[in-house]
C-alpha cells in the first residue's frame, strides 16, 4: 500500500487512545496524549508524513495500524 502525503489528526487520535494513550490537554487545533512514559502532541485537521512517520517511530505502533 502506498503512503499517503497527510493524514488526518483524529485517525492517529484514534489509534493512540486505542493503544493506550490518554488525551492531556487541548489547545486550538492540537491535542496533547500521553501514556506516562511519551507525550505527543497531535494537529487534529492534518498530519504530513514526516510528522507521521516520527509518532510512528516514538510510539513503536507499526505505520500499517494507522491506515
Amino acid at each position: 500500500m502506498k503512503t499517503p502525503k497527510v493524514i488526518k489528526g483524529e485517525k492517529i487520535i484514534k489509534v493512540l487512545t486505542k493503544n493506550g494513550y490518554e488525551i492531556k490537554s487541548k489547545k486550538g487545533s492540537h491535542l496533547s496524549l500521553s501514556n506516562g512514559k511519551v507525550h505527543i502532541t497531535v494537529v487534529l485537521l492534518l498530519t504530513t508524513i514526516g510528522i507521521f512517520n516520527k509518532i510512528s517511530r516514538i510510539t513503536g505502533i507499526p505505520k500499517e495500524e494507522f491506515y
